[in-house]
């Protein structure tokens, strides 16, 4: 097992000698049997160990066993005690989820503080096999049937090539001492549900199992590359990202045979689930399809016209209407807005940029959200237009709707901010104080769509 644990460091080019190692240690058998062959393969290294506070006496027991094994075989152990159960209900996710979210980042923070190069895991080929039905059972997709990276960005996996029944032998034959963790035989979770009832059961059908979906997920990683490259190309073609939002074209999207596939390679990092793509193909399958929503827990998105658009949820606490007392008092709004009197009376065809007579407006301003009922009297037109038409005139998204603000004066609309002025404020040849207002979107407005 040394030789082979050398031959698929350098094979893979996991690290080096002169590298600084962390190892993520738990005190079970495999993080164990992890740090023994660094030693006899002459690598440094320190070790990290997680608290989660679960398991009461027997966490505190682990604890205490890797403080000694450090000690033991001269290593730094950085310690580290996490309220997981207080973590999970949080942020709603499990507790096994929470616990993986509360290591990793613990484990950067160590990389970035001390300057080590790696993490170390000791993840076997049994983890890569569990993690391949997890992924299943989830659904996600192609790449999800990839197993386990050996290397990814700091974090490194030295032992995928071992069985745990390897490790288990190398530890009784070599008399190494290490923690049982009672937790891996309850059933009650998912992955230890998947390693004492599914797998060997399988194996019962299939002996070499292991074997058999190894080699399979060889050709897994090679069909997501090539899934991948095919999504990335038809990326271009149908997708364009605007405004920090996602356009996916509907008519171009529907001429693809592989419309679910490409839709998944797109949206599961934005969270999307595979029901819910399989919803929205039916849903563009139909004639009437424009104003349905879609969220996730990080995106929306919705059918509009012509295009699927995808934006993030902004968790910020945005209120729907600001004061604006005088010129100089826009910092606190929500959108940057500048304010500039000014004797030059350059018509701006921007649609960023308004110039208005100062005499027509009284401060304090109003910047708001539209309301049903809202109506003004667009520049260049006589009568008044109701908010709503002037939205369907220019074949607003929903999504402009919910971002669009107004600036007010006494009530009456002055401007639809980056759209439209009232044509109650506009020049005139007797205006001597002039007001320049300009609209400083943070994303750059080229190629705006209507």
């Amino acid at each position: 097992m040394l030789k082979q644990f050398e031959q698929y460091i350098q094979k893979h080019h996991l690290f080096q000698k002169t590298d600084r190692l962390l190892v993520a240690f738990s005190g079970g058998v495999d993080s164990v049997v992890l740090s023994q062959l660094l030693l006899k393969t002459h690598h440094t290294f320190d070790i990290a160990h997680c608290n989660f506070q679960l398991r009461d006496i027997e966490a505190n027991e682990d604890t205490h066993f890797c403080e000694t094994y450090a000690k033991h075989i001269q290593a730094k152990c950085y310690l580290t005690y996490f309220e997981t159960k207080q973590h999970a209900a949080q942020h709603k996710m499990s507790i096994q989820m929470a616990a993986r979210d509360l290591r990793y980042a613990w484990f950067k923070h160590l990389l970035d503080e001390y300057h080590y190069d790696y993490i170390l895991t000791a993840h076997h080929a049994n983890d890569v096999i569990e993690t391949l039905f997890v992924n299943l059972i989830r659904g996600t997709g192609i790449k999800g049937l990839q197993g386990i990276p050996q290397k990814q960005i700091q974090t490194v996996r030295p032992l995928l090539f071992a069985s745990k029944e390897e490790i288990i032998n190398y530890a009784t034959v070599n008399n190494l001492s290490f923690r049982e963790d009672s937790s891996n035989q309850e059933v009650k979770y998912k992955r230890n549900f998947i390693r004492h009832q599914i797998i060997p059961e399988l194996k019962k059908l299939n002996p070499s199992l292991e074997e058999t979906i190894n080699t399979s997920i060889q050709f897994f990683k090679q069909s997501s590359d090539i899934v991948q490259q095919f999504a990335d190309k038809k990326f271009k073609d149908i997708c364009h990202e605007q405004h920090q939002k996602l356009f996916i074209n509907i008519p171009l999207l529907l001429q693809e045979s592989q419309k679910e596939t490409l839709l998944f390679e797109w949206l599961h990092a934005k969270q999307f689930k595979t029901n819910q793509i399989q919803q929205l193909v039916e849903v563009l399958l139909l004639d009437s399809n424009t104003g349905k929503q879609f969220i996730s827990s990080t995106h929306q998105l919705l059918v509009d016209r012509i295009f699927i658009i995808v934006k993030a949820i902004n968790h910020e606490n945005i209120t729907d209407e600001y004061s604006i007392p005088s010129l100089n008092d826009g910092k606190h709004l929500p959108i940057q807005l500048t304010f500039e009197q000014t004797t030059d009376k350059t018509f701006s065809n921007l649609k960023n940029i308004i110039h208005i007579d100062y005499s027509t407006i009284t401060f304090p301003l109003t910047l708001r959200k539209w309301k049903n009922g809202d109506k003004f009297k667009p520049l260049g037109l006589n009568g008044f237009k109701k908010l709503s038409d002037f939205f369907k005139d220019n074949k607003f998204s929903l999504f402009e709707k919910q971002e669009l603000w107004l600036l007010t004066s006494k009530q009456e609309i002055v401007w639809v901010v980056g759209h439209r002025m009232d044509d109650r404020f506009k020049l005139t040849e007797n205006s001597t104080k002039i007001l320049k207002i300009t609209y400083n979107p943070k994303v750059a407005t080229e190629n705006v769509i209507t």
